[in-house]
């Protein structure tokens, strides 16, 4: 196994950016080209468990008629995996809503990524949302 290059970690990053400004932006067609066929998007704290392109498809589908005001803010990302296979995690604030009336929430990605045909692709994302303390 080969190391994660440094344009294997610029790639991851830009996937990681893309999924943002895909569900920000309403790029619905593209979001779904981010995954693997066989992956599995589990935001079951929020929205459900979604498995293969179909179900991101299912996803996109459900959110893009809602029109709702999103920016997701990635940070802190952390990349560990050879030249075939990266481990990701990294902390999001997603703003939601309306600009006059934006919703905060704070959460923690956990991703596994595959490079298939010289392209890294989302294979496993999972989102923690940091629930208030009751």
């Amino acid at each position: 196994m080969s190391e994660l290059s440094t344009g294997d970690r610029l790639q991851i990053q830009e996937v990681l950016a893309r999924y943002s400004h895909c569900v920000d932006r309403g790029r619905w067609d593209a979001l779904v080209e981010l995954f693997t066929e066989d992956c599995r998007l589990d935001l079951s704290q929020l929205m459900g468990l979604y498995e293969g392109r179909a179900g991101v498809r299912k996803f996109a589908d459900t959110l893009a008629p809602l029109g709702v005001f999103m920016r997701h803010l990635v940070t802190n990302v952390v990349i560990e995996g050879d030249g075939e296979h990266a481990h990701v995690e990294c902390y999001v604030t997603a703003v939601t809503g309306s600009p006059q009336t934006p919703n905060r929430m704070t959460g923690f990605y956990e991703d596994e990524l595959v490079k298939q045909s010289g392209r890294w692709l989302l294979h496993r994302r999972r989102l923690a949302v940091d629930l208030p303390q009751v």
